[in-house]
């Protein structure tokens, strides 16, 4: 693997602003169709790799995550910079994919307030549909001690992503009451399974235990993704994001939303941004989605992130 840094894909005489330090470009349907076309570029530059193989090469069930909101152009950049190290997912012809994803939290909100809260244990439990495969799981995430994440899942119908199953409900009890989980999970899905009881610890609290059956379905995230990969590391980014609850609609901002994943936490794309002075942010689709939808509920630590990306 060669080191990449961005000065080797972006001459000095046409860097993006984002990176030179100049004016951003002009937000117009013109420059949008550019920056469109730019991305599309650079994505076929990219070797592919298919699904199978990323589900192979970097799982990622247990990982540490990093979050960065990038300027397109930036982006582009990045990607430039390490088109001989990176593959992209390639599925049909196409790179990039529409994902819609349910939150479930109960009616006071119990997992958004662990979040607020920073309690190490926490969860999230949503149904994630891939619109363009035709697919369905159910996941439930947790965060550990150590910030790792844990993320175990089971597949789910695909006409009912609002529904919790009684399958549904067994998993999601499991996972929270730290039982390994039987229902309908395949020996790939148990990655981290093993690690989640040391890494996150869950163990009898004071705190009432929650159960599937107080969870309802509170906020749907709709997004574009492109899915990134090297070795054991992993690259998604989120392009075009929607939070929509019923009939109300909140449009995210044109920056792509680029997480990070790996074992310990300081992949490729990490030490770039830090060359360039881009620092990790706080943020949470489902929280911040839920802060916008929901405006009693408290939201301090999404603030900034809100009020500069999200109004």
């Amino acid at each position: 693997m060669r080191d990449a840094t961005i000065a080797e894909a972006v001459p000095d005489e046409g860097m993006n602003p984002a990176l030179a330090g100049g004016p951003a470009s002009a937000d117009s349907a013109e420059a949008a169709t550019a920056s469109g076309l730019a991305l599309e570029t650079q994505l076929q530059r990219l070797a592919p790799i298919s699904l199978d193989e990323i589900n192979a090469q970097a799982r990622l069930m247990t990982r540490v995550d990093r979050k960065y909101f990038l300027p397109r152009g930036l982006f582009i950049d990045l990607l430039a910079a390490t088109r001989d190290d990176f593959r992209v997912l390639e599925i049909g012809g196409k790179h990039r994919f529409e994902y819609r994803t349910t939150y479930f939290d109960t009616p006071d909100f119990r997992f958004y307030r662990d979040h607020v809260q920073e309690r190490r244990h926490r969860f999230k439990v949503r149904t994630r549909t891939y619109v363009d495969t035709g697919t369905c799981h159910l996941e439930v995430k947790s965060k550990g001690y150590r910030g790792q994440t844990v993320k175990e899942r089971i597949a789910h119908p695909l006409e009912s992503p609002l529904t919790l199953t009684p399958g549904d409900r067994e998993f999601i009890d499991s996972v929270l009451d730290g039982a390994p989980a039987q229902a309908g999970r395949s020996s790939a899905d148990r990655i981290g399974s093993a690690g989640r009881s040391a890494s996150t610890g869950h163990s009898a609290s004071a705190r009432a235990r929650l159960r599937a059956a107080d969870l309802e379905p509170v906020v749907e995230t709709v997004y574009d993704r492109i899915t990134l990969c090297h070795a054991d590391q992993r690259l998604t980014c989120d392009l075009d994001i929607r939070a929509v609850h019923g009939d109300e609609q909140h449009v995210g901002p044109s920056d792509v939303l680029v997480e990070t994943k790996s074992p310990g936490g300081g992949g490729i794309w990490d030490g770039l941004l830090k060359q360039v002075g881009v620092r990790p942010h706080k943020v949470s689709k489902y929280c911040v989605s839920a802060a916008l939808l929901y405006p009693q509920l408290p939201s301090n630590p999404w603030e900034r992130t809100i009020r500069r990306y999200f109004r």
